[in-house]
């Protein structure tokens, strides 16, 4: 049936309607594939997700992820559709959610679509395949020009999804980097750019800066006299000290600070390894740039020697981040357990996370339009076109576009492609609010003008 395919639930039971009112209702069990060290898990969870499994094809990653996530995680080659496919259905996700490798597409990597590539293929079969109503899905920018998401993007739309698809910046998500990701967020039956404006109008309006993260950790510190002169004697009273030996005392005045010293909230820079010709120094009060494998590493010689013009100190002297550091910046807690894996696959893991908050703050949006507490906008446009085609007095066109808002609240957020569909959800939920005959009429009026507009937007007139 038509209205099955689409995801409506369009009974009017009060148990049925009570799960359109906020925070009613189970939470959405979301599947994550591709899950890696547990950043996106993470993040929906924060957001009110159930996840009920996850995958990855490394033991070390889902090692983590269990320890710190819970236990969902479990090892599997996914590109071995057939078998994992069935076991997914079983569980009745109503969302699949997932970053596919990205290195194919990634600006570090060699731009070259293989294997990995393919991973983007791999997780639309797996969406197409098990039809929860939701999913989401992130990736290099670059990978909206890639052959692998046009072919992913081809089978989605022909199994009745709605595509909203937009770049992002992380550090206007609660990531202090400027971390520029493609998200797509998929639902049955939507039009394409049905959540577009929520997700833009969720971004803070400043990126966030590296003090957000760091700022308020710096705490106590204590001098513990270096024994040898590249060794840093400056320690935060969170962290273990050095060995206690006799040479313990106070911090003299010639002491010339360590780049390693926890004190670093006086360092004016922080230096991020760069890639090609970009600045390797950083203040707090700016985003980091996107977490990569090497991000900590020291500068080299030939970086010192010729530094980028834009940086606010050099290089030499900026503070070298951590693998905690580069952990934080990347939005995990500053308490993850990352212990048990080399300290290369831990870079790597980190580099490859989807950023929890970020995670937390798209699934807030989702979850908000599954129970109708935002609609999609009604643009200026249409108003424009109303007073131009229909030669409407400006009172009519106010009225007509308030209506059109009045219908999504009645669809509970659905922006249908069906007009069927649409129709049918529409007479529904008339019969509910028990609404009058000509007030009926005037928003049906107003909805159709509407997707007449549409439909000349999208034949270019």
């Amino acid at each position: 049936m038509l209205l099955e395919t689409v995801g409506l639930d369009l009974g009017s039971s009060p148990t049925e309607q009570a799960k359109l009112e906020i925070g009613k209702g189970p939470p959405l069990r979301v599947v994550e594939l591709y899950a890696g060290a547990g950043g996106m898990s993470l993040g929906l969870q924060r957001a009110g997700f159930e996840v009920v499994r996850a995958y990855d094809h490394m033991q070390s990653a889902v090692d983590i992820y269990n320890r710190n996530v819970g236990y969902h995680a479990v090892v599997a080659d996914l590109g071995n559709v057939a078998s994992i496919a069935p076991e997914i259905a079983k569980l009745k996700p109503d969302m699949i959610a997932g970053g596919p490798p990205c290195q194919d597409f990634s600006p570090a990597g060699a731009r070259i679509e293989g294997e990995r590539a393919n991973h983007t293929r791999t997780f639309a079969l797996y969406v197409c395949s098990t039809a929860p109503e939701w999913f989401m899905m992130e990736n290099v920018q670059r990978a909206r020009n890639s052959a692998a998401w046009a072919d992913a993007r081809d089978m989605l739309k022909n199994a009745g999804y709605g595509l909203t698809q937009l770049v992002v910046n992380a550090a206007l998500y609660g990531v202090p980097q400027k971390r520029k990701r493609l998200i797509v967020v998929g639902r049955l039956g939507e039009r394409d750019g049905f959540l577009l404006a929520s997700i833009q109008q969720a971004a803070t309006p400043e990126p966030m800066p590296l003090r957000a993260v760091f700022g308020n950790l710096f705490g106590d510190h204590v001098y513990s006299h270096p024994r040898a002169l590249d060794r840093r004697g400056v320690w935060s009273v969170d962290e273990p000290s050095p060995t206690i030996r006799n040479a313990r005392r106070p911090q003299p005045a010639t002491y010339a600070p360590h780049r390693n010293d926890s004190n670093y909230s006086e360092v004016s820079g922080l230096y991020f390894r760069p890639f090609h010709d970009a600045r390797g120094v950083y203040t707090l009060d700016e985003p980091a740039p996107s977490i990569v494998r090497t991000s900590r590493e020291r500068p080299r010689s030939s970086y010192i020697d010729n530094p980028h013009p834009d940086d606010p100190t050099p290089a030499a002297t900026a503070y070298i981040l951590t693998q905690n550091d580069t952990s934080r910046i990347q939005g995990f807690p500053a308490d993850w357990d990352w212990s048990g894996c080399l300290s290369r696959d831990v870079d790597q893991m980190i580099a490859n996370a989807v950023p929890a908050p970020m995670a937390a703050m798209l699934g807030k949006e989702i979850l908000r339009r599954e129970r109708g507490e935002s609609q999609p906008d009604v643009p200026g446009n249409f108003g424009q076109w109303l007073t131009k085609e229909k030669r409407m007095p400006s009172q009519m066109v106010a009225n007509a576009k308030w209506r059109v808002k009045r219908a999504r609240q009645l669809l509970g957020g659905r922006d249908l492609r069906c007009l069927g569909a649409e129709a049918y959800a529409l007479e529904t939920a008339f019969e509910r609010e028990g609404l009058a005959k000509a007030k009926r009429s005037e928003i049906r009026r107003a909805l159709r003008q509407f997707r007449e507009w549409q439909e000349h937007l999208q034949a270019g007139i």
